[in-house]
């Protein structure tokens, strides 16, 4: 590309250079964590799903460093998704672009770089090592792709990284987007009537924050029916050159339909006819997408737990609403899977347990599980919870007197003490506000 018009784009896109100033948005919860990590040597991987807000929370760092007092032309932010790129991804374009904005922009001091959707550039990886080790930069990364990322971070930025992973909006951020601070149980009292309706509102178009933002409900369902089309094709088809875009399809449906129900590679190879090697293939690009997760079956054998059922759930409720084939009876499971998503912003490691009594969840935290979790969604009006959801606390091997028992119900709160052990019983919409709030 000619170097005229590449410095056109770059100037288009870092307009702050002239103006000192960039609109950021609403701050994300994540924000101070990687505001801590500025001063570090490591570069900053920020890992999610198309259109949960990477982008935003780069210009938000770069909006804190502007208010810090660093110069505006020694920050540089570059997307990867620009139209006027795609013919030329490559690492030489990468060099070029920094080359250029060294020459005549910031030839000589620290700078910041910001580099968005480097999943686009084949071997990035190398050249970030390579500037990392050979010149003052500190480097800021976003990518559409889990796995993808892990590997060539694995292989090449071993040790000279930091990684987060950003989700669409928690319902506590979704409260901020419609101007509801929630801080304490005060709060949640005087408030407490719009907080339902809105967690209505959550559970049925989800925390993607451009889709919070419409005002108009057919205007939600277009966004999230295009994000689903851009996920499919954009991040699963092409970048994994799967040309049977029916059965991808129809499978990501499938597994979107169908959260919170346990199914297999093998159950899915012959509900699509296709082979185990194909099946395989696309569920893990699928998973390596963002589009949906697995939860697999506890067992204290590695081998077995990958060997086992899993329970996918949506990377968002409102994304699998406007896809999935829904029923009457989805409202227990789409709570489910807004729990798992919330607890998968809270810890590393979470399973399903399933021995003649189901968990939903457990959170195992080091060698020992921490939480079993189970999400119970009956009529609000019900005033005893049934004695099988009770049992299923005290049926589960790895669980001892010392792990907290969590019931998530639509509207029940209380403590109930069975053998010697409490299991807390918490409305769903509490479980996703402030822990101040319970």
């Amino acid at each position: 590309m000619q170097n005229s018009k590449l410095f056109q784009i770059l100037a288009d896109y870092n307009y702050f250079w002239s103006t000192g100033e960039i609109e950021c948005g609403i701050p994300r919860d994540i924000l101070s964590t990687c505001l801590d990590q500025l001063e570090s040597k490591e570069t900053i991987v920020i890992k999610g799903v198309r259109r949960s807000g990477k982008s935003t929370l780069l210009e938000q760092i770069i909006y804190h460093l502007l208010r810090s007092g660093i110069s505006p032309t020694r920050i540089l932010k570059i997307n990867f998704e620009e139209p006027l790129f795609s013919s030329e991804y490559s690492i030489d374009l990468l060099e070029q672009i920094y080359r250029l904005y060294r020459e005549r922009v910031q030839p000589n001091e620290k700078v910041w770089l910001f580099l968005d959707e480097i999943q686009n550039i084949s071997g990035w990886e190398s050249w970030v090592r390579g500037r990392m080790e050979t010149e003052e930069v500190k480097i800021f990364l976003t990518g559409s792709s889990s796995q993808m990322l892990s590997r060539e971070i694995g292989t090449k930025l071993t040790g000279r990284q930091v990684s987060f992973e950003i989700y669409p909006l928690s319902f506590s951020e979704f409260l901020k987007f419609n101007d509801i601070s929630i801080k304490n149980e005060v709060d949640y009292v005087h408030n407490k009537t719009i907080i339902r309706h809105l967690f209505r509102e959550y559970l049925k178009y989800g925390g993607f924050p451009e889709v919070v933002l419409k005002e108009r409900d057919k205007d939600k369902m277009l966004l999230l029916k295009n994000y689903f089309e851009d996920i499919l094709y954009r991040d699963i088809a092409t970048r994994y050159e799967i040309r049977d875009i029916a059965n991808l399809r129809n499978l990501a449906v499938y597994l979107l339909t169908n959260i919170a129900k346990p199914t297999s590679v093998n159950k899915l190879r012959k509900n699509f006819s296709i082979s185990q090697d194909k099946t395989e293939n696309y569920v893990s690009a699928v998973l390596e997408s963002y589009l949906l997760f697995q939860v697999q079956k506890f067992a204290f054998s590695l081998k077995n737990t990958l060997r086992s059922e899993f329970k996918p759930y949506a990377i968002d409720s409102g994304l699998r609403n406007r896809v999935a084939f829904s029923f009457s009876a989805d409202s227990g499971r789409v709570i489910e899977n807004a729990v798992y998503c919330e607890l998968k912003r809270r810890h590393e490691e979470i399973y399903f347990l399933s021995n003649g009594f189901e968990i939903d969840f457990a959170v195992k935290e080091g060698p020992e599980i921490s939480k079993l979790i189970q999400v119970w969604h009956e009529d609000s009006q019900t005033a005893s919870i049934p004695e099988r959801e009770l049992n299923s606390f005290f049926k589960q091997d790895g669980a001892s007197p010392q792990t907290q028992r969590l019931l998530i119900s639509n509207d029940y709160e209380d403590i109930v003490h069975m053998a010697g052990m409490k299991i807390h019983c918490l409305p769903a919409i509490k479980f996703f506000l402030p822990e101040s709030t319970k």
